[in-house]
């Protein structure tokens, strides 16, 4: 392919038309004991049985919980539908012409510690597979679209969709990994033995795991973690990602193995998982499964049904009386629903963690699962800690984060501690704007003089890309700011990531003045086209608002916009040092790069039970997480643009009902990558190897102790003196990887393992009477059972009825929406419809579809429910993370 050309994505209709382009995870609690009932035991209509003890256990207010085969023997009875399978290809391959990593993807440099892939290659082959008629069920097909996005390795690339949103699996046990003494290689332990020994003064050292399945534990382990983790840059990432850890417990979610797999782990006739300890004590337990929705999908019979339901999104023909559909929606509120009890409000994380966190000394307001506070402090000896587990909150909440974050510093400051650990440990990201206020709180000097805050990122260039730019672009620059309505469009797209005249083109210190100036199609690289590099506009009130919901000027990122600095820097970046345990992403990579930039160091946690340097920042590393309803709504919006203005071209695509084909709850993808300064100062014009192929050691790795994995205040001690006083706690071989500045050029990285089949062989074994068969090779589903019930898609969020009435499986609830003023947009209250939700799956997205929130919807934890076992489930609400923009709701505009 010539360097001049664009890289297009085979098969597009875009060709023939010339333009084309974690989680959260819910923590279900202790593991049930499983009655007998729980095996359905009816092989001739695996997924009625199913479903009728689903719909058993609702009415008992019970969350359903199975043993993975059974869920495996309806999954698999689920059949295949060529032209939907189609569809749905064709309506992915154009979203992921907006990822911006598909050419270094496909050859990445040497010291990217994953295999490449061919993302255009994979998708051409289960399009051929599909045209060739090689899948019979719906679960195959799914599975060979999930093995290339686990491929990415990139968590901002997601996809939740058809049958495999509908369950998790999950491993009976919990596991923690972690090193004797902190020399010897990790072994994997059960959690309960390793708090237990704990609790009891460590009286007895806990045995390790010896085997699972009759297979050494840590082969099964990494054999296992590299088929199942997601989203993370190098294989010791996706080991610490399979296990519990205190900082999960107190946001309430799972490790992959406890609770996130997608992988059916069984093989097919036997979920038995037996592990043996080297004690000789032996479990013998079975793979679970659980139900991801919370509510009844109504009388699922059939394959078909189940078809109808979760993979075109209709629920099955019932009988409705009066205009009354409550039959079809499991109903929370009422006599027989499900009960949700309020979360009770904490001051600290002892309980959730098992005893594993101490008493905090700072503490951000409303600390508790459901409360919104993360933040906490402590302090040992002259040693401050602060402990930042996610940078994602509410608006609402960002004040709170903010404020407490200061005073961790005021505090320490007054009490003349010397050094500092920032622990970030399973943060996966969250507001960007947070990164910016937290590192400007340890180095508040002007911004001017911290080139490690350029935050410089570019994004694939593409016609349909280019398409969109150009129209969203010109209609912004021509809004009316004396009008009103303009007005608050003028502010509220100000930082839409389409609306590049708006940012910063660090050639010129000033705006774009127009999209060909950022995209002009000249930058060529790896056979694919870039933009030049942008920077967002801090000093710009409208992008501050526009980019992170801010209301005043006084709650502007510190030291930005209306909030000036008011402190001087207390620490050198020598006696700081930040802890990981690799999981890092999004938000918090960026804040991290900050950090390092400025010369702090890092230590990474846990890891390969395996020598060697890790990196501390292997989740995702791109500057802007993108989804699938977000481009859907920007695609309607363009077509409407250019279908009221003659001189632009038209766009090339139904517009107005992009097909998904099946029902996509989910489609996460990587718009811009991050592009260090210090690349890009060498020579503007040349290739810049984005932040995300680059690697980037910790400056120290330890290993996690049975001592400390589930004892913080030891965790602390261990990781200040690594830090400060014997290095000699590092890891062998660990160290001398990193980059500082002003120092000697670092050991070069380990080698990149051998290229990989892209696609994820799972051990399915036989199958409980074959695809789309009962045992008797009767088939139970033809196209023709496929009918239109009531569709349980949900386009956006609907406000509250009379009374606060709502329909299904949602609360009435108020939310901020945002409103024009005259000048700076104000929030004002309305009451919505929030659906219930298990941030095990990202189901929430779906219900932003045709809703324009400012930022995505987040599962917002509220309450507990009962389990099976009399245990605690998490409970939430699709709450907007940022405020939902008008929607004829705010004062003076016309009711909907």
């Amino acid at each position: 392919m010539a360097a001049s050309v664009p890289r297009l994505l085979f098969w597009s209709s875009f060709v023939l038309s010339g333009i084309f382009q974690h989680p959260v995870d819910a923590r279900p609690g202790p593991r049930p004991t499983l009655l007998n009932r729980r095996a359905t035991n009816d092989t001739g209509r695996p997924c009625g049985a199913l479903f009728e003890i689903i719909e058993e256990d609702l009415r008992q207010q019970l969350f359903p919980v199975f043993n993975a085969g059974d869920v495996y023997s309806c999954l698999t009875a689920v059949p295949f539908l060529k032209d939907v399978g189609l569809r749905f290809i064709e309506y992915y391959n154009t979203t992921l012409q907006f990822q911006s990593t598909l050419a270094y993807l496909e050859s990445p440099p040497a010291e990217y510690q994953q295999p490449g892939v061919d993302v255009v290659t994979e998708l051409g082959r289960v399009k051929q597979k599909v045209l060739d008629d090689q899948y019979t069920r719906q679960l195959d097909f799914e599975y060979d679209i999930h093995s290339i996005v686990h491929a990415v390795h990139d968590d901002h690339v997601n996809l939740f969709i058809g049958i495999t949103a509908a369950f998790s699996f999950a491993s009976p046990l919990d596991f923690v990994s972690a090193s004797l003494d902190g020399k010897s290689l990790p072994k994997p332990y059960l959690k309960d033995d390793i708090v237990k020994a704990r609790k009891a003064g460590w009286v007895e050292e806990p045995s390790p795991v010896a085997t699972i399945n009759n297979i050494d534990a840590n082969e099964f382990l990494t054999q296992f973690s590299s088929r199942n983790a997601f989203g993370y840059l190098e294989s010791h990432a996706d080991w610490n990602d399979m296990f519990e850890h205190p900082t999960n417990d107190i946001q309430g979610f799972y490790g992959t193995l406890g609770g996130r797999l997608l992988f059916y782990p069984g093989n097919g006739l036997d979920d038995t998982f037996n592990i043996t300890l080297e004690d000789g004590t032996e479990y013998t337990e079975h793979w679970l499964a659980f139900l991801n929705q919370l509510h009844s999908p109504g009388p699922l019979e059939t394959a078909g049904d189940f078809y109808n339901y979760f993979v075109l999104g209709l629920a099955p023909p019932v009988e409705v009386n009066d205009g009354d559909d409550s039959g079809l929606v499991f109903d929370f509120e009422g006599e027989n629903g499900l009960r949700l009890i309020a979360i009770k409000v904490d001051t600290d994380w002892i309980e959730e963690s098992d005893g594993a966190f101490p008493e905090p000394e700072v503490a951000q307001p409303f600390l508790t699962l459901s409360g919104g506070g993360v933040v906490t402090g402590y302090f040992q000896d002259d040693i401050g800690i602060l402990s930042i587990p996610t940078f994602e909150q509410f608006p609402d909440e960002a004040k709170n984060f903010s404020n407490t974050v200061q005073e961790f510093i005021s505090k320490a400051e007054a009490r003349k501690v010397n050094k500092i650990i920032i622990d970030l440990q399973q943060n996966r990201g969250g507001s960007v704007n947070l990164a910016f206020d937290t590192f400007r709180r340890f180095f508040p000097e002007e911004p001017d003089s911290l080139p490690w805050t350029w935050a410089g990122s570019r994004r694939r260039s593409h016609p349909l890309g280019d398409l969109v730019g150009d129209a969203v672009t010109q209609w912004w620059k021509g809004l009316d700011p004396e009008d009103d309505e303009q007005l608050f469009d003028k502010w509220d797209e100000a930082a839409n990531e389409f609306v590049i005249a708006a940012k910063i083109n660090p050639l010129t210190n000033t705006t774009f003045e127009n999209w060909v100036e950022y995209s002009p199609g000249s930058a060529n690289y790896r056979e694919d086209r870039f933009s030049k590099v942008e920077r967002l506009n801090l000093s710009d009130d409208q992008v501050l608002y526009s980019a992170f919901s801010i209301e005043t000027v006084e709650d502007d990122p510190y030291g930005y916009g209306g909030n000036p600095v008011t402190t001087q820097q207390v620490w050198k970046p020598e006696d700081i040092v930040i802890l990981t345990d690799g999981l890092c992403s999004s938000t918090c990579s960026l804040f991290v790069g900050f950090m390092q930039q400025a010369g702090v160091r890092t230590i990474v946690a846990g890891g390969l039970p395996e020598t060697g340097p890790m990196q501390a920042v292997s989740g995702s590393r791109g500057t802007r997480a993108y989804a699938n309803y977000l481009l859907d709504w920007m695609l309607k919006f363009t077509g409407q643009l250019l279908a009221d203005n003659s001189s632009l071209p038209n766009i090339p695509i139904d517009y107005e009902t992009r097909d998904t084909g099946l029902w996509v709850h989910h489609a996460g993808f990587n718009l811009r990558d991050e592009i260090l300064k210090s690349d890009w100062e060498k020579d503007p014009n040349a290739e810049h190897i984005p932040r995300q192929f680059q690697y980037e050691a910790a400056h120290c790795r330890i290993f996690y102790t049975v001592r400390n994995i589930y004892n913080m205040t030891q965790l602390w001690s261990d990781v200040a003196q690594a830090a400060w006083k014997d290095p000699s706690l590092c890891v062998e071989d660990s160290t001398g990887y990193a980059n500082l500045p002003d120092q000697p050029a670092p050991v070069p990285a380990p080698t990149r393992p051998p290229a990989q089949d892209a696609r994820v062989v799972i051990n399915t074994g036989a199958t409980r009477g074959g695809p789309g068969q009962d045992p008797d090779g009767v088939p139970i589903f033809n196209e023709g059972d496929v009918v239109a019930g009531m569709a349980v898609k949900r386009a956006g969020l609907e406000p509250c009825g009379a009374g606060d009435k709502c329909p299904g499986n949602s609360i009435c609830q108020s939310v901020p929406v945002n409103c024009a003023n005259g000048e700076r947009p104000k929030a004002t209250e309305a009451k919505y419809c929030l659906p219930l939700c298990k941030p095990a799956v990202n189901t929430c997205a779906q219900f932003a579809s045709d809703v324009k929130v400012n930022g995505a919807l987040r599962c917002d934890l509220r309450y507990e429910a009962v389990t099976k076992s009399r245990k605690h489930d998490f409970v939430g609400l699709c709450a907007p993370r940022e405020g939902i923009k008008p929607q004829n709701l705010c004062p003076g505009r016309p009711a909907a």
